[in-house]
């Protein structure tokens, strides 16, 4: 093993030598090159290769190049990101978190685990890289000096001049005598080796063995060469190819070019649809009511009628978000058409615009009638829709809305803690979500070893609504992606996200119009929009939007102000607020995004309380955050242990960390359902609670966190719509999210808490929207047409989701990136611990057919091609570039 490193009659190192070793140097290649005949060129040229390689190489400067610098600064970073995640790091990607100061703090967030790695690899490179040089760089001189001892005795043979044996064995000694010795001790030793000088040369090998020793040589190189391009020709194309970018090579993506914005608007407007026998002539419906048919096809008459259609209801001045009735629409889509024309002259742009008459995928449930129990409730009159409250919750799971005794989630925690604790961890389990219970209409179930029921927490939100009554709980439901800038805008827009890298949506409008855009159009259209009537139907609505964190992360910002809000509070604004007090406990930040959610309770208390004293209706949305990682909670909130995080027992840290801030979460929810009631406005507020994503841990995967995790615990997540005059029922479908807008249009309208023109354009707007409404039975599938779910995967454009409310399958498959497809069964296998993975969609069908039948390998041939076309389409809607 190497020692610290000898003294050396240097300038400075990694600079030029000192003229002591300089002149030794050349003097060396001066006398080998003396003794070679003049001829002899390319041995001339490999010795004076040497010489100068000897001067240059020194490969203890090698870690303290700009080469060697970020080779090493990148690999510590992605083993930084594997043992943080588990997951790999995309450095095109890692650019866009450092374009803003938030972004940064989340890549900070693994510094120290990167640190650790980069003095571990500096420390192993000082003791191994001396011996990895000399025995790679022997390797390499050894092949490529034997090429040119090959190409100069072709050369003489063409010449006339075949070589003799003597020269031939003394060619073979200097070739052997090159070695790649870094030790500058040696300089002496090796210069008397090239010129066969000195006083006690090493004993001469007889001609066999040196004969022998250089062809089981050759043998062992031609091999490993053709090994290597053997394998290098007939490897698969997926993953191969990808795993052989080496560091710094793959560092280089950072400053990876867009996209050919030709090729990629050609590949969008060229998108055809990959199933045409299911919307063929004989499936299409005809229009009724509000209902505008489905005939999706060039020549159909339905169509076209949509195409240019222009609503009596719409104003003269366009609001926001309803470009796609603009009268002068297709004027300015000619204007754009001749700009692309200019840059791409054979591209054929398409209208940009939603045609629900036209989508292939789009199942309306609303010729169905409303669920029983709630059409008694509805029609009665009892059900008033003043206000409408939507939380958005980070990071929260399903199996956590409330968590329950004997859930695959409870028995995940029980597993890990030993047997004599469990009792007591139990226990606490029994008070994580009890107000979420409530919310949900569902029991935890919790009982102890002899079958007693826990005692009840004293709760903080005193909840007066009746039994049996309290809403619609939806068991079974997906976020439309992973990511919390995308799963916001599909939850207030009823649209689906771009997969797309980052939150570019934020850069156009939705292509549906948005729930505060919604609003606001009921506000504009009123003849006499007054706070001073007595209905609270004709008041206006007022939107808000409440988030304790930046709002400024991945341009949230610009997206909030397109939709709608007109009264925004956020770490901004909560900074600049004469209450922000930085050194009291109340403002402790709790992750790199901002403070706990109490800090906006005295500005949600004023927001009701001026909106309710002018006569105005709440739309409030609350984004919510202390969920969010690293999973901290203010110092006043106790902590508890469900999870052993001792000793080897760490691991589990992360998890039992956010399962803590889980029950600081019910604790929010029961303060904030409080403060409703405290305000008077509980009896007429629909409250809609839903998940932005899930979150995955080391507990369920390999893989942690959201980034590129494909686990379904990242999906899953509560959706439920609370009011305490609406029938407490357990709504079971494999719906997303995207339903929730819709949902609450329907509400709002069979609860005839709209006038009647408000009540005409919530109709009219309710049938175009994708989502079905979860007060009616949801359709699976309408005359062989599924209903297709599909989700984004952090960050966009690597990976996508998809379901089928018709089956119980699941598929993770690629979009942009390397990846390898993912079959799983969740009805049967809810933690997905049997995945069925392939680098080829064509094989995995074969799999999936052997292990699961004929049917669900058909289900996984169409799936693909779906998404394909889904994710064209939604560029094409969100006018992606254009």
């Amino acid at each position: 093993m190497a020692g610290p490193l000898p003294p050396r009659h240097t300038c400075e190192v990694c600079r030029q030598p000192s003229p002591v070793d300089a002149r030794a140097q050349n003097n060396t290649a001066e006398q080998v090159v003396g003794v070679i005949d003049a001829v002899d060129v390319p041995r001339r040229i490999t010795i004076r290769f040497w010489a100068f390689a000897r001067r240059h190489a020194d490969p203890r400067c090698a870690g303290f190049s700009d080469a060697g610098v970020l080779t090493v600064v990148g690999a510590s970073s992605q083993l930084g990101f594997y043992l943080k995640t588990g997951g790999e790091l995309e450095w095109h990607e890692a650019r866009a978190y450092a374009m803003s100061t938030d972004g940064i703090k989340v890549l900070l967030t693994g510094g120290w685990a990167v640190l650790g790695l980069m003095i571990i690899i500096l420390g192993l490179a000082y003791f191994v890289q001396n011996a990895l040089f000399r025995w790679v760089g022997d390797f390499l001189m050894g092949i490529y000096l034997g090429i040119i001892s090959v190409l100069r005795f072709i050369v003489k043979l063409r010449h006339g001049r075949p070589q003799r044996k003597a020269d031939i064995e003394h060619d073979t000694e200097s070739i052997t005598g090159l070695s790649v010795d870094t030790d500058p001790s040696n300089d002496d030793s090796e210069s008397h080796r090239l010129m066969g000088g000195g006083e006690k040369p090493a004993p001469r090998e007889s001609k066999s063995s040196r004969w022998l020793v250089s062809i089981l040589s050759w043998v062992l190189k031609v091999a490993a060469l053709a090994f290597l391009t053997t394998t290098m020709i007939l490897r698969p194309h997926k993953p191969f190819d990808h795993m052989s970018i080496t560091l710094p090579i793959s560092l280089f993506d950072i400053f990876k070019p867009e996209p050919d914005h030709c090729v990629e608007q050609r590949r969008i407007m060229s998108n055809m649809w990959p199933l045409p026998n299911l919307i063929d002539s004989a499936n299409w419906k005809d229009s009724h009511g509000d209902f505008k048919g489905w005939a999706p096809g060039h020549h159909s008459e339905l169509r076209n009628q949509y195409r240019q259609r222009t609503p009596e209801w719409l104003p003269e001045k366009i609001p926001r978000g309803f470009s796609r009735w603009d009268p002068k629409r297709f004027e300015a889509l000619n204007s754009v058409k001749q700009s692309w024309k200019q840059q791409c002259p054979t591209l054929r742009v398409q209208e940009p615009y939603y045609n629900p008459v036209n989508d292939p995928l789009k199942i309306t449930n609303l010729d169905s009638d409303v669920l029983e129990p709630l059409k008694e409730a509805l029609d009665s009159g009892s059900i008033k829709v003043k206000n409408v409250v939507f939380i958005l919750m980070e990071s929260l799971r399903e199996e956590l809305f409330p968590i329950r005794q004997g859930s695959d989630i409870h028995k995940t925690i029980m597993r890990y803690n030993e047997e004599d604790d469990r009792e007591l961890v139990n226990s606490r389990l029994a008070h994580l979500t009890p107000n979420i219970e409530k919310l949900a209409g569902l029991s935890g179930n919790f009982k102890n070893a002899d079958g007693v029921s826990y005692d009840a927490p004293e709760l903080n939100w005193k909840d007066k609504t009746q039994p049996g009554f309290g809403g619609i709980n939806v068991q079974g439901g997906f976020t439309t992606a992973s990511m919390s800038t995308k799963s916001f805008a599909a939850n207030h827009c009823g649209a689906w996200p771009m997969p797309v890298e980052k939150f570019e949506e934020a850069e156009t409008d939705s292509y549906q119009p948005c729930l505060p855009q919604i609003l606001g159009l009921l506000n504009d259209v009123k003849d006499n929009a007054t706070s001073k009537s007595d209905d609270f139907r004709e008041w206006p609505w007022y939107p808000a939007l409440f988030e304790s964190v930046t709002e400024q992360y991945d341009r949230q910002e610009r997206f909030d102000q397109k939709i709608g809000f007109k009264h925004i509070i956020a770490r901004a604004e909560l900074k600049k607020d004469p209450r922000y007090n930085e050194s009291d406990p109340l403002w402790k930040p709790v992750n790199y995004f901002g403070f706990a959610e109490p800090v906006l309770k005295p500005h949600i208390r004023d927001y009701i309380t001026n909106a309710t004293a002018n006569n105005q209706r709440i739309f409030m949305s609350h984004f919510t955050s202390t969920t969010h990682h690293a999973w901290d909670v203010p110092d006043s909130f106790p902590k508890v242990e469900y999870l052993p995080t001792r000793g080897t027992a760490n691991w589990h840290k992360d998890f039992n960390k956010y399962l803590n801030t889980i029950r600081f979460h019910d604790t929010w929810m029961g303060e904030l359902m409080q403060l409703f009631d405290d305000l008077g406005i509980s009896d007429e507020t629909l409250v809609v609670f839903a998940g932005d994503h899930g979150q995955t841990f080391k507990e369920d995967y390999h893989k942690t966190g959201t980034y590129e995790v494909e686990h379904i615990s990242d999906f899953r997540v509560p959706i439920t719509f609370r009011h305490p005059k609406l029938p407490s029922i357990q709504y079971a479908a494999n719906a997303t999210t995207v339903s929730v807008l819709p949902t609450i249009l329907d509400l709002l309208i069979n609860s005839k808490s709209l006038n009647d023109k408000d009540t005409n354009i919530a109709s009219d707007l309710l049938n175009d929207y994708e989502g079905q409404s979860l007060i009616r039975p949801y359709k699976t599938s309408d005359k062989g047409r599924r209903a297709w779910n599909f989700a984004v995967i952090n960050s966009g454009a690597g990976l996508l989701a998809v379901t089928s409310a018709d089956a119980p399958w699941r598929l993770v498959m690629p979009m942009g990136k390397v990846f390898e497809y993912t079959f799983t069964d969740p009805r049967n296998d809810p933690l997905e611990l049997s995945p069925i993975s392939a680098w080829s969609i064509d094989i995995l069908v074969e799999m999936v057919r052997v292990a699961y039948g004929e049917e669900a390998a058909k289900w996984v041939t169409e799936a693909p091609a779906v998404a394909h076309w889904w994710s064209l389409e939604r560029q094409r809607l969100w006018k992606y570039h254009l």
